[in-house]
């Protein structure tokens, strides 16, 4: 099968789901239901990389300057739009599921699946604070 890639630091896959386990065991993968549960994940994912709201219909992040542009809205109906360097992608989700590093999101909806990486220059961010 062919699976359509997007340029930048994200890509969009359509396949079958495939879960991350926590080092605990848990596994972050959540319906749309659980928007609490995304809201505090998705904000420990992008905390101390850029600009971060949050509201009970909506998160969004959007990386700052000098740094790479990039940004992410997700809101609480399933939809999102996403940006990076050479793309812009919007689409509807259902299932959302964050890797055990914190540096990519999967949104996952009927027949596709987009994941959305954090690029390598924001990440660095995090290991200049540690």
């Amino acid at each position: 099968m062919n699976h359509p890639l997007v340029g930048g630091a994200s890509r969009l896959l359509q396949r079958e789901n495939i879960y991350t386990s926590m080092d605990d065991g848990a596994i972050m993968n959540f319906s749309i239901e659980e928007w609490g549960k995304i809201s505090e994940w998705f904000v420990k994912m992008f905390q101390g990389l850029g600009s971060i709201e949050t509201s009970e219909e909506m998160l969004q992040f959007t990386s700052i300057e000098p740094y790479v542009t990039t940004g992410i809205v997700l809101s609480r109906q399933g939809k999102m739009a996403a940006n990076m360097p050479l793309h812009n992608l919007d689409s509807t989700f259902n299932r959302i599921q964050f890797d055990n590093s914190l540096d990519s999101l999967t949104l996952i909806g009927d027949g596709f699946h987009y994941t959305y990486r954090i690029p390598d220059e924001i990440l660095a961010i995090k290991s200049d604070s540690n």
